[in-house]
């Protein structure tokens, strides 16, 4: 007994290796291969588990020289095609190229398959989806996003389509189309096509600036003074002004009194000026910084210095008896970009605080509370990554663990991180079914080497996996049965290695099982 084992296990691993005709996509082992007392070596054809070798009966085996209608399906070494050119045909399937007349079944990119509106296919790991059939049979997926769309890569592409506010990943950073046109022939960060996300590094081409926004610049936090000019250089014109000083700048442009520092020395504008340096002319007024003194009665706006810091006056009442940084509401620093959490912030206002620089949520919250440390008050501004204290809008797109997120649902996204919830964050950065996504009607994805589509799309979410649940997806790509798919009127399926076609709606109804014959009947192609 022994001995015939290891003949057999030798066998098996002959047949494996030497003997094995590899014909379709999936693969299956016949129910009864018999191995002879002799190790006779067997040849067995690949289709899908469970089922018998050779055509299903009800798909007949090609002829060449047969006249086929257009609709029909034949079996040719392992494979089925269906008819899409009917009449004689002058060689057996596959078709030469495109617009040939058979279509493999499969849903993988097949180059001489003809493909028509609206058609999925997988191809290098990633669902494309037809948008101009006649663009798509002359193309490769991934070469011209005029025939192809790109169902799951976010990568930016020459050979993909988008519109404005899509996303796409550019150099490992996160970019969103600002405008409509030619933005597959504009590579993001070389033209005004593109804004980068989760960064507010000034940008020459970006057109959507407004004044009191902020950028970096060489390291630096700068904010535009005025409603024009953004495409200078910061740190080159009066548009763009250093935040956290008042440092006198060439550039800047000066009101009847605004007060600047100059080689340390303090000066008031006397009237409109620009490009005039203090001292030096007669639109500056030389005048000295008073120090805090205590019951002093300070207006709005008044200015002191305190241990060798610059104060402004934002509520006279409080700046009376309170030494500065000491009470929050009675003076703001003004000397530094720093948060400071006595100073009160406006809702344009942007702060550096532990490396990073935050912008003004929700104002109540931000005056309030340290950034950083409270949901809906500063969200950071300068990376792409989630931050757990961000508030996050719809269609937000974020790098988390690697992966890129975007929110669909706001409530769930700003309590929860990306992965951790369903309805909340959705995984786009690739075609794998995650349980936590919400999927839509007709979405697709790959799990466990299988294409699945969702044909119900409230039966196939909240963690519900491809091939578990009836009437939620669809396994797609194969004529075989699968008992939880939900098939159509006139949709064919093959079990136990015979066709039948549906003549209503069936889920979880076996063909040619008692009980099945208002559901299914044998299929012929005539």
């Amino acid at each position: 007994m022994k001995t015939k084992y290891l003949r057999l296990s030798i066998a098996f691993l002959l047949v494996s290796f030497f003997t094995f005709t590899i014909s379709s996509t999936f693969a299956f082992w016949a129910n009864d291969l018999i191995v002879l007392e002799d190790v006779t070596l067997v040849e067995v054809p690949i289709g899908e588990w469970g089922l018998t070798a050779g055509a299903p009966e009800g798909i007949p085996e090609y002829v060449l020289g047969a006249t086929y209608s257009t609709g029909d399906y034949v079996w040719w070494e392992g494979k089925i095609y269906q008819i899409v050119g009917g009449g004689y045909a002058s060689a057996p399937p596959p078709s030469t190229a495109s617009y040939g007349p058979f279509n493999e079944i499969t849903h993988l990119y097949q180059a001489t398959n003809t493909y028509e509106v609206d058609d999925v296919v997988l191809y290098n790991n990633s669902f494309y989806r037809v948008i101009n059939s006649g663009i798509a049979n002359s193309s490769t997926p991934g070469t011209n996003g005029a025939g192809w769309f790109d169902m799951h890569s976010i990568e930016w592409s020459t050979g993909q389509t988008y519109v404005q506010g899509d996303y796409v990943l550019y150099n490992n950073k996160i970019w969103q189309a600002a405008v409509g046109y030619s933005l597959n022939t504009n590579a993001p960060g070389t033209s005004l096509h593109w804004k980068q996300y989760g960064s507010i590094e000034w940008n020459p081409y970006f057109t959507g600036y407004a004044q009191n926004d902020h950028v970096t610049y060489n390291g630096q936090l700068y904010y535009a003074a005025l409603s024009y000019g953004f495409s200078d250089t910061p740190g080159t014109s009066g548009t763009w002004r250093l935040a956290g000083t008042i440092e006198w700048s060439f550039y800047g442009i000066y009101v009847k009194n605004d007060v600047v520092s100059y080689n340390g020395s303090f000066y008031k504008a006397k009237f409109y000026t620009t490009g005039n340096t203090p001292g030096s002319h007669n639109s500056w007024q030389l005048i000295t910084l008073p120090t805090f003194v205590a019951g002093t009665n300070y207006k709005v706006d008044d200015m002191v210095l305190y241990n060798g810091n610059i104060y402004k006056v934002v509520n006279a009442t409080n700046a009376k008896n309170n030494a500065p940084g000491t009470l929050y509401n009675a003076w703001n620093q003004v000397d530094t970009a720093s948060w400071r959490w006595f100073n009160v912030y406006t809702a344009t206002d942007h702060v550096i605080h532990n490396g990073g620089i935050y912008k003004v949520y929700n104002l109540t919250n931000a005056n309030a509370s340290e950034p950083g440390t409270s949901y809906n008050a500063w969200n950071r501004v300068d990376v792409d990554t989630y931050q757990p204290f961000n508030t996050y809008e719809i269609n937000s797109h974020v790098f988390h663990n690697g992966n890129v997120f975007k929110v669909v649902n706001l409530t769930n996204a700003n309590l929860n991180a990306p992965g951790t919830l369903y309805n909340a964050w959705n995984q786009i950065n690739d075609s794998e079914w995650h349980g936590f996504n919400v999927y839509q009607d007709g979405d697709y994805v790959f799990y466990e080497d299988f294409a699945y589509r969702v044909v119900n799309a409230t039966n196939a979410n909240n963690n519900v996996i491809p091939g578990t649940a009836n009437n939620a997806w669809n396994r797609v790509g194969t004529l075989y049965y699968q008992s939880y798919n939900t098939y159509l009127m006139n949709d064919i399926a093959i079990y136990e290695n015979v066709t039948y076609i549906a003549l209503q709606t069936a889920t979880n109804i076996t063909p040619g099982e008692p009980g099945s014959e208002a559901y299914w009947a044998l299929y012929s192609n005539s």
